[in-house]
């Protein structure tokens, strides 16, 4: 008997999955390209600096020895893990066995990703606040669960109400992720907050998952914490951590997954069952680049600063309501009124924004239900060309069809 189909079908789940808007507008950037027109890209965010020198050359010398030319260890390189758990000591203040509460990761997104296929069932759910950083729903859609959106409101400075989640979700939600500072709306958490996110996960065993990409991307008194910091978060807690952003390694796929040691050693088991682990080499680079110290990172954080103090200002003398990020390296920017009253989408002013300027931002459907009517802006280019980014920006919003107000 001959199969019913005519062709071989992907995967429902993935075939349901919205796709990338970054892809949606790369036909748009190559016909300006073509055109010889300049196109300033302000929508993946991929660090513009250089990775430094000293983080290349551990990288070559690692790539050299012989041992790390084969399949890399599947828990990790021991001399990475301890360089992990002794910075994670100075900057957060807190104890980290790194033979079992660190796993190196093929970057945080990988890591996310896989912690739903690991901890996800039919029928339960996660809980992520939204808009969000988009792995943090399709690890879990694609693992087979369900999301919970937690609208995060202009009006609450894009922070999720916990106390708003229904009783019925928390009794079905699985895990919890929270992302501060935040990707797409650059929004920040006190240890208050996290303190009450600790409590309402034990209360209802749910897995808290940290993701805090931006550790080290903070602005004015915003220095985020690490969620292990608070009383009894090693019990349901895992947080991930990248090197792709103050390290400028996006290129690398570095990160790490630190907590409770069960939800390391699960995280581990499903790993074993999928990839070989992280490349030596390149965790030898890590090394090398957690050991430029705090006078670099205070550096680049300060740059990321300069940046967002300049596109804040620009943005109000424009004529734009928009929150200022304590962290990251984001702006979270509504559209134009008159888009909306035209029924025109973000995906609209981000196309018709880049076809007539060359400056290109993500729609912000890109980052759940609740981005609609915004657009992200990010900090990834030097300021000469943040300034002629918003110069084109300024006048597109000029003209009587896009005014704001």
């Amino acid at each position: 008997m001959k199969s019913p189909y005519n062709k071989i079908l992907p995967s429902l789940r993935l075939v349901e999955m919205p796709s990338y808007a970054f892809g949606q507008l790369d036909a748009t950037k190559e016909k300006l390209l073509a055109e010889g027109k300049e196109i300033i890209d302000l929508s993946l965010g991929s660090p513009d600096r250089e990775t430094d020198p000293r983080v290349l050359q551990a990288l070559t010398d690692g790539m050299a020895k012989p041992r790390n030319q084969k399949y890399p260890i599947f828990s990790g390189l021991p001399a990475f893990k301890q360089k992990c758990a002794d910075h994670f000591k100075k900057r957060f203040g807190v104890d980290i066995d790194p033979e079992t509460g660190i796993l190196p990761l093929n970057g945080s997104k990988e890591g996310i990703a896989h912690i739903a296929f690991a901890y996800m069932q039919e029928g339960l759910l996660t809980i992520i606040p939204s808009p969000y950083y988009p792995v943090h729903m399709r690890g879990t859609v694609l693992a087979g669960g369900h999301v919970h959106e937690l609208e995060l409101k202009p009006e609450n400075n894009f922070v999720a109400d916990l106390d708003t989640i229904p009783e019925d979700i928390l009794l079905r939600a699985r895990m919890m992720i929270l992302s501060h500072p935040n990707n797409p709306t650059g929004s920040v958490v006190d240890k208050a907050y996290l303190e009450k996110a600790v409590a309402l996960c034990k209360d209802y065993n749910i897995l808290l998952i940290n993701d805090l990409a931006y550790a080290d991307i903070w602005f004015d008194e915003n220095k985020p914490h690490s969620i292990l910091e608070i009383r009894g978060a090693s019990d349901i807690a895992i947080e991930f951590h990248t090197f792709s952003k103050v390290y400028n390694m996006a290129g690398m796929r570095l990160g790490y997954a630190v907590g409770n040691t069960d939800i390391i050693s699960t995280l581990y088991k499903l790993k074993t069952n999928i990839d070989y682990g992280v490349c030596m080499g390149i965790q030898e680079a890590g090394i090398a680049a957690i050991d430029l110290g705090d006078e670099y990172r205070e550096e680049v954080r300060l740059e990321y600063q300069n940046r967002r103090d300049f596109v804040y200002q620009a943005l109000c003398d424009m004529g734009i309501k928009v929150t200022k990020p304590g962290g990251a390296m984001y702006f979270w920017m509504p559209i134009p009124k008159s888009y909306i009253d035209q029924n025109k989408t973000s995906f609209d002013f981000a196309a018709d924004l880049l076809a007539e300027t060359g400056v290109s931002l993500v729609p912000g459907l890109t980052f759940g239900k609740f981005g609609e009517d915004y657009v992200r802006i990010a900090l990834v280019q030097p300021m000469d060309k943040l300034k002629i980014a918003m110069e084109r920006l300024a006048a597109f919003l000029s003209k009587a069809s896009t005014r704001t107000h």
